[in-house]
């Protein structure tokens, strides 16, 4: 990378650096452009969830990893009640979560995730804000995963519902999710009707479907793919974020450690590098998938003593990640690569 490249891009992460001071994800920015927190000791730093109301920990619980494997229902729960007893205040969990095994076929397996969370909402509902998705994109048919999600997670309404997994492919066929008989007027419905409190979309493929979609109606949240590794691809850093920042949505970020590929090839960044550097851009929170009560417990110190990353320091962890950023951006459109991947 030249010199010039380097200060464009240090120029740059400053500037989005400052942006999360300007959009109210910290209280006001130092003369590096650096926001300055003030969280309280020993506690998860909050920051707005967009103009939802809701003031989110800093980091969440992204409800897949041992949540969504059918048997370990015990575990799930443990895990899920000692992340409430840390200041986790928002759960995302979606209707298709539920991974196969060797005795469980995925379909049986789907709605895993939903059911093991809603062990617990019985009983704490009303300590978290919960979020959940449909993957169906008609009226009829993501009203039926309403009604069945609601059922699993043991609630009469979500905080937030959102449409699954938006993906590239669908960038010419949008009317389908927003026209008559589409999901989106099912999410309308619902909100009007107090089964939702807040609608959003999800996405990890690209950037330009993400915009495309969200400039056809005002969504409260996205829950969008951002790793250290961004910017090597089709970077939503770059290309939605400040879209959505502008739009003052609720930002959470997701596929912080891509699937634990951060520590193949001889450990790339730590897990402490790969959070801080999402959690320093304009996002609401960060939400990772758990396997044990462990990660949970050092994540959670990760995030209870996070300080803003200058833009060099940024710089230091793209840099680690460029050798390996395809294999981090796995979940990225595959056709849209390079030929040579």
């Amino acid at each position: 990378m030249s010199e010039k490249s380097v200060n464009s891009r240090r120029e740059f992460l400053q500037k989005m650096i400052a942006l999360s001071a300007l959009a109210g994800l910290a209280p006001y920015a130092d003369a590096f452009g650096r926001p300055i927190f003030a969280p309280v000791k020993g506690k998860l730093p909050l920051r707005p969830l967009g103009k939802t109301g809701h003031m989110a920990g800093i980091y969440s619980f992204g409800a897949q990893a041992t949540t969504e494997i059918p048997g370990k229902e015990e575990l799930s729960q443990e895990i899920i009640n000692r992340a409430i007893d840390l200041g986790i205040n928002y759960i995302d969990t979606a209707a298709a979560y539920g991974r196969s095994t060797p005795t469980v076929p995925r379909a049986d397996a789907m709605g895993t995730s939903e059911r093991n969370v809603g062990q617990v909402m019985k009983y704490r509902r009303k300590e978290v804000f919960l979020s959940s998705k449909t993957h169906d994109r008609t009226y009829d048919g993501s009203m039926r995963l309403l009604e069945k999600s609601l059922k699993q997670l043991q609630t009469d309404h979500l905080d937030m519902w959102q449409i699954h997994n938006v993906k590239s492919s669908e960038i010419e066929t949008l009317d389908k999710i927003t026209g008559e008989g589409g999901v989106l007027k099912a999410m309308i419905k619902a909100r009007d009707e107090k089964m939702i409190r807040f609608i959003g979309f999800t996405g990890h493929e690209g950037p330009d479907v993400l915009n495309a979609l969200n400039e056809r109606f005002p969504f409260d949240n996205v829950l969008v793919a951002i790793n250290a590794a961004d910017k090597h691809h089709d970077p939503f850093i770059e290309k939605f974020l400040p879209n959505a920042v502008n739009k003052g949505m609720g930002i959470v970020a997701m596929k912080i450690p891509a699937r634990d590929r951060i520590f193949s090839n001889g450990g790339i960044i730590t897990m402490k590098e790969a959070m801080e550097y999402v959690m320093t851009l304009p996002v609401s929170t960060i939400i990772v998938g758990i396997d044990t009560i462990a990660e949970l417990e050092e994540n959670i110190e990760i995030a209870k003593n996070f300080k803003p990353l200058t833009a060099d320091e940024m710089l230091a962890i793209e840099t680690k990640t460029k050798p390996h950023y395809k294999d981090l951006m796995f979940f990225k459109n595959l056709s849209e690569w390079p030929p040579e991947w």
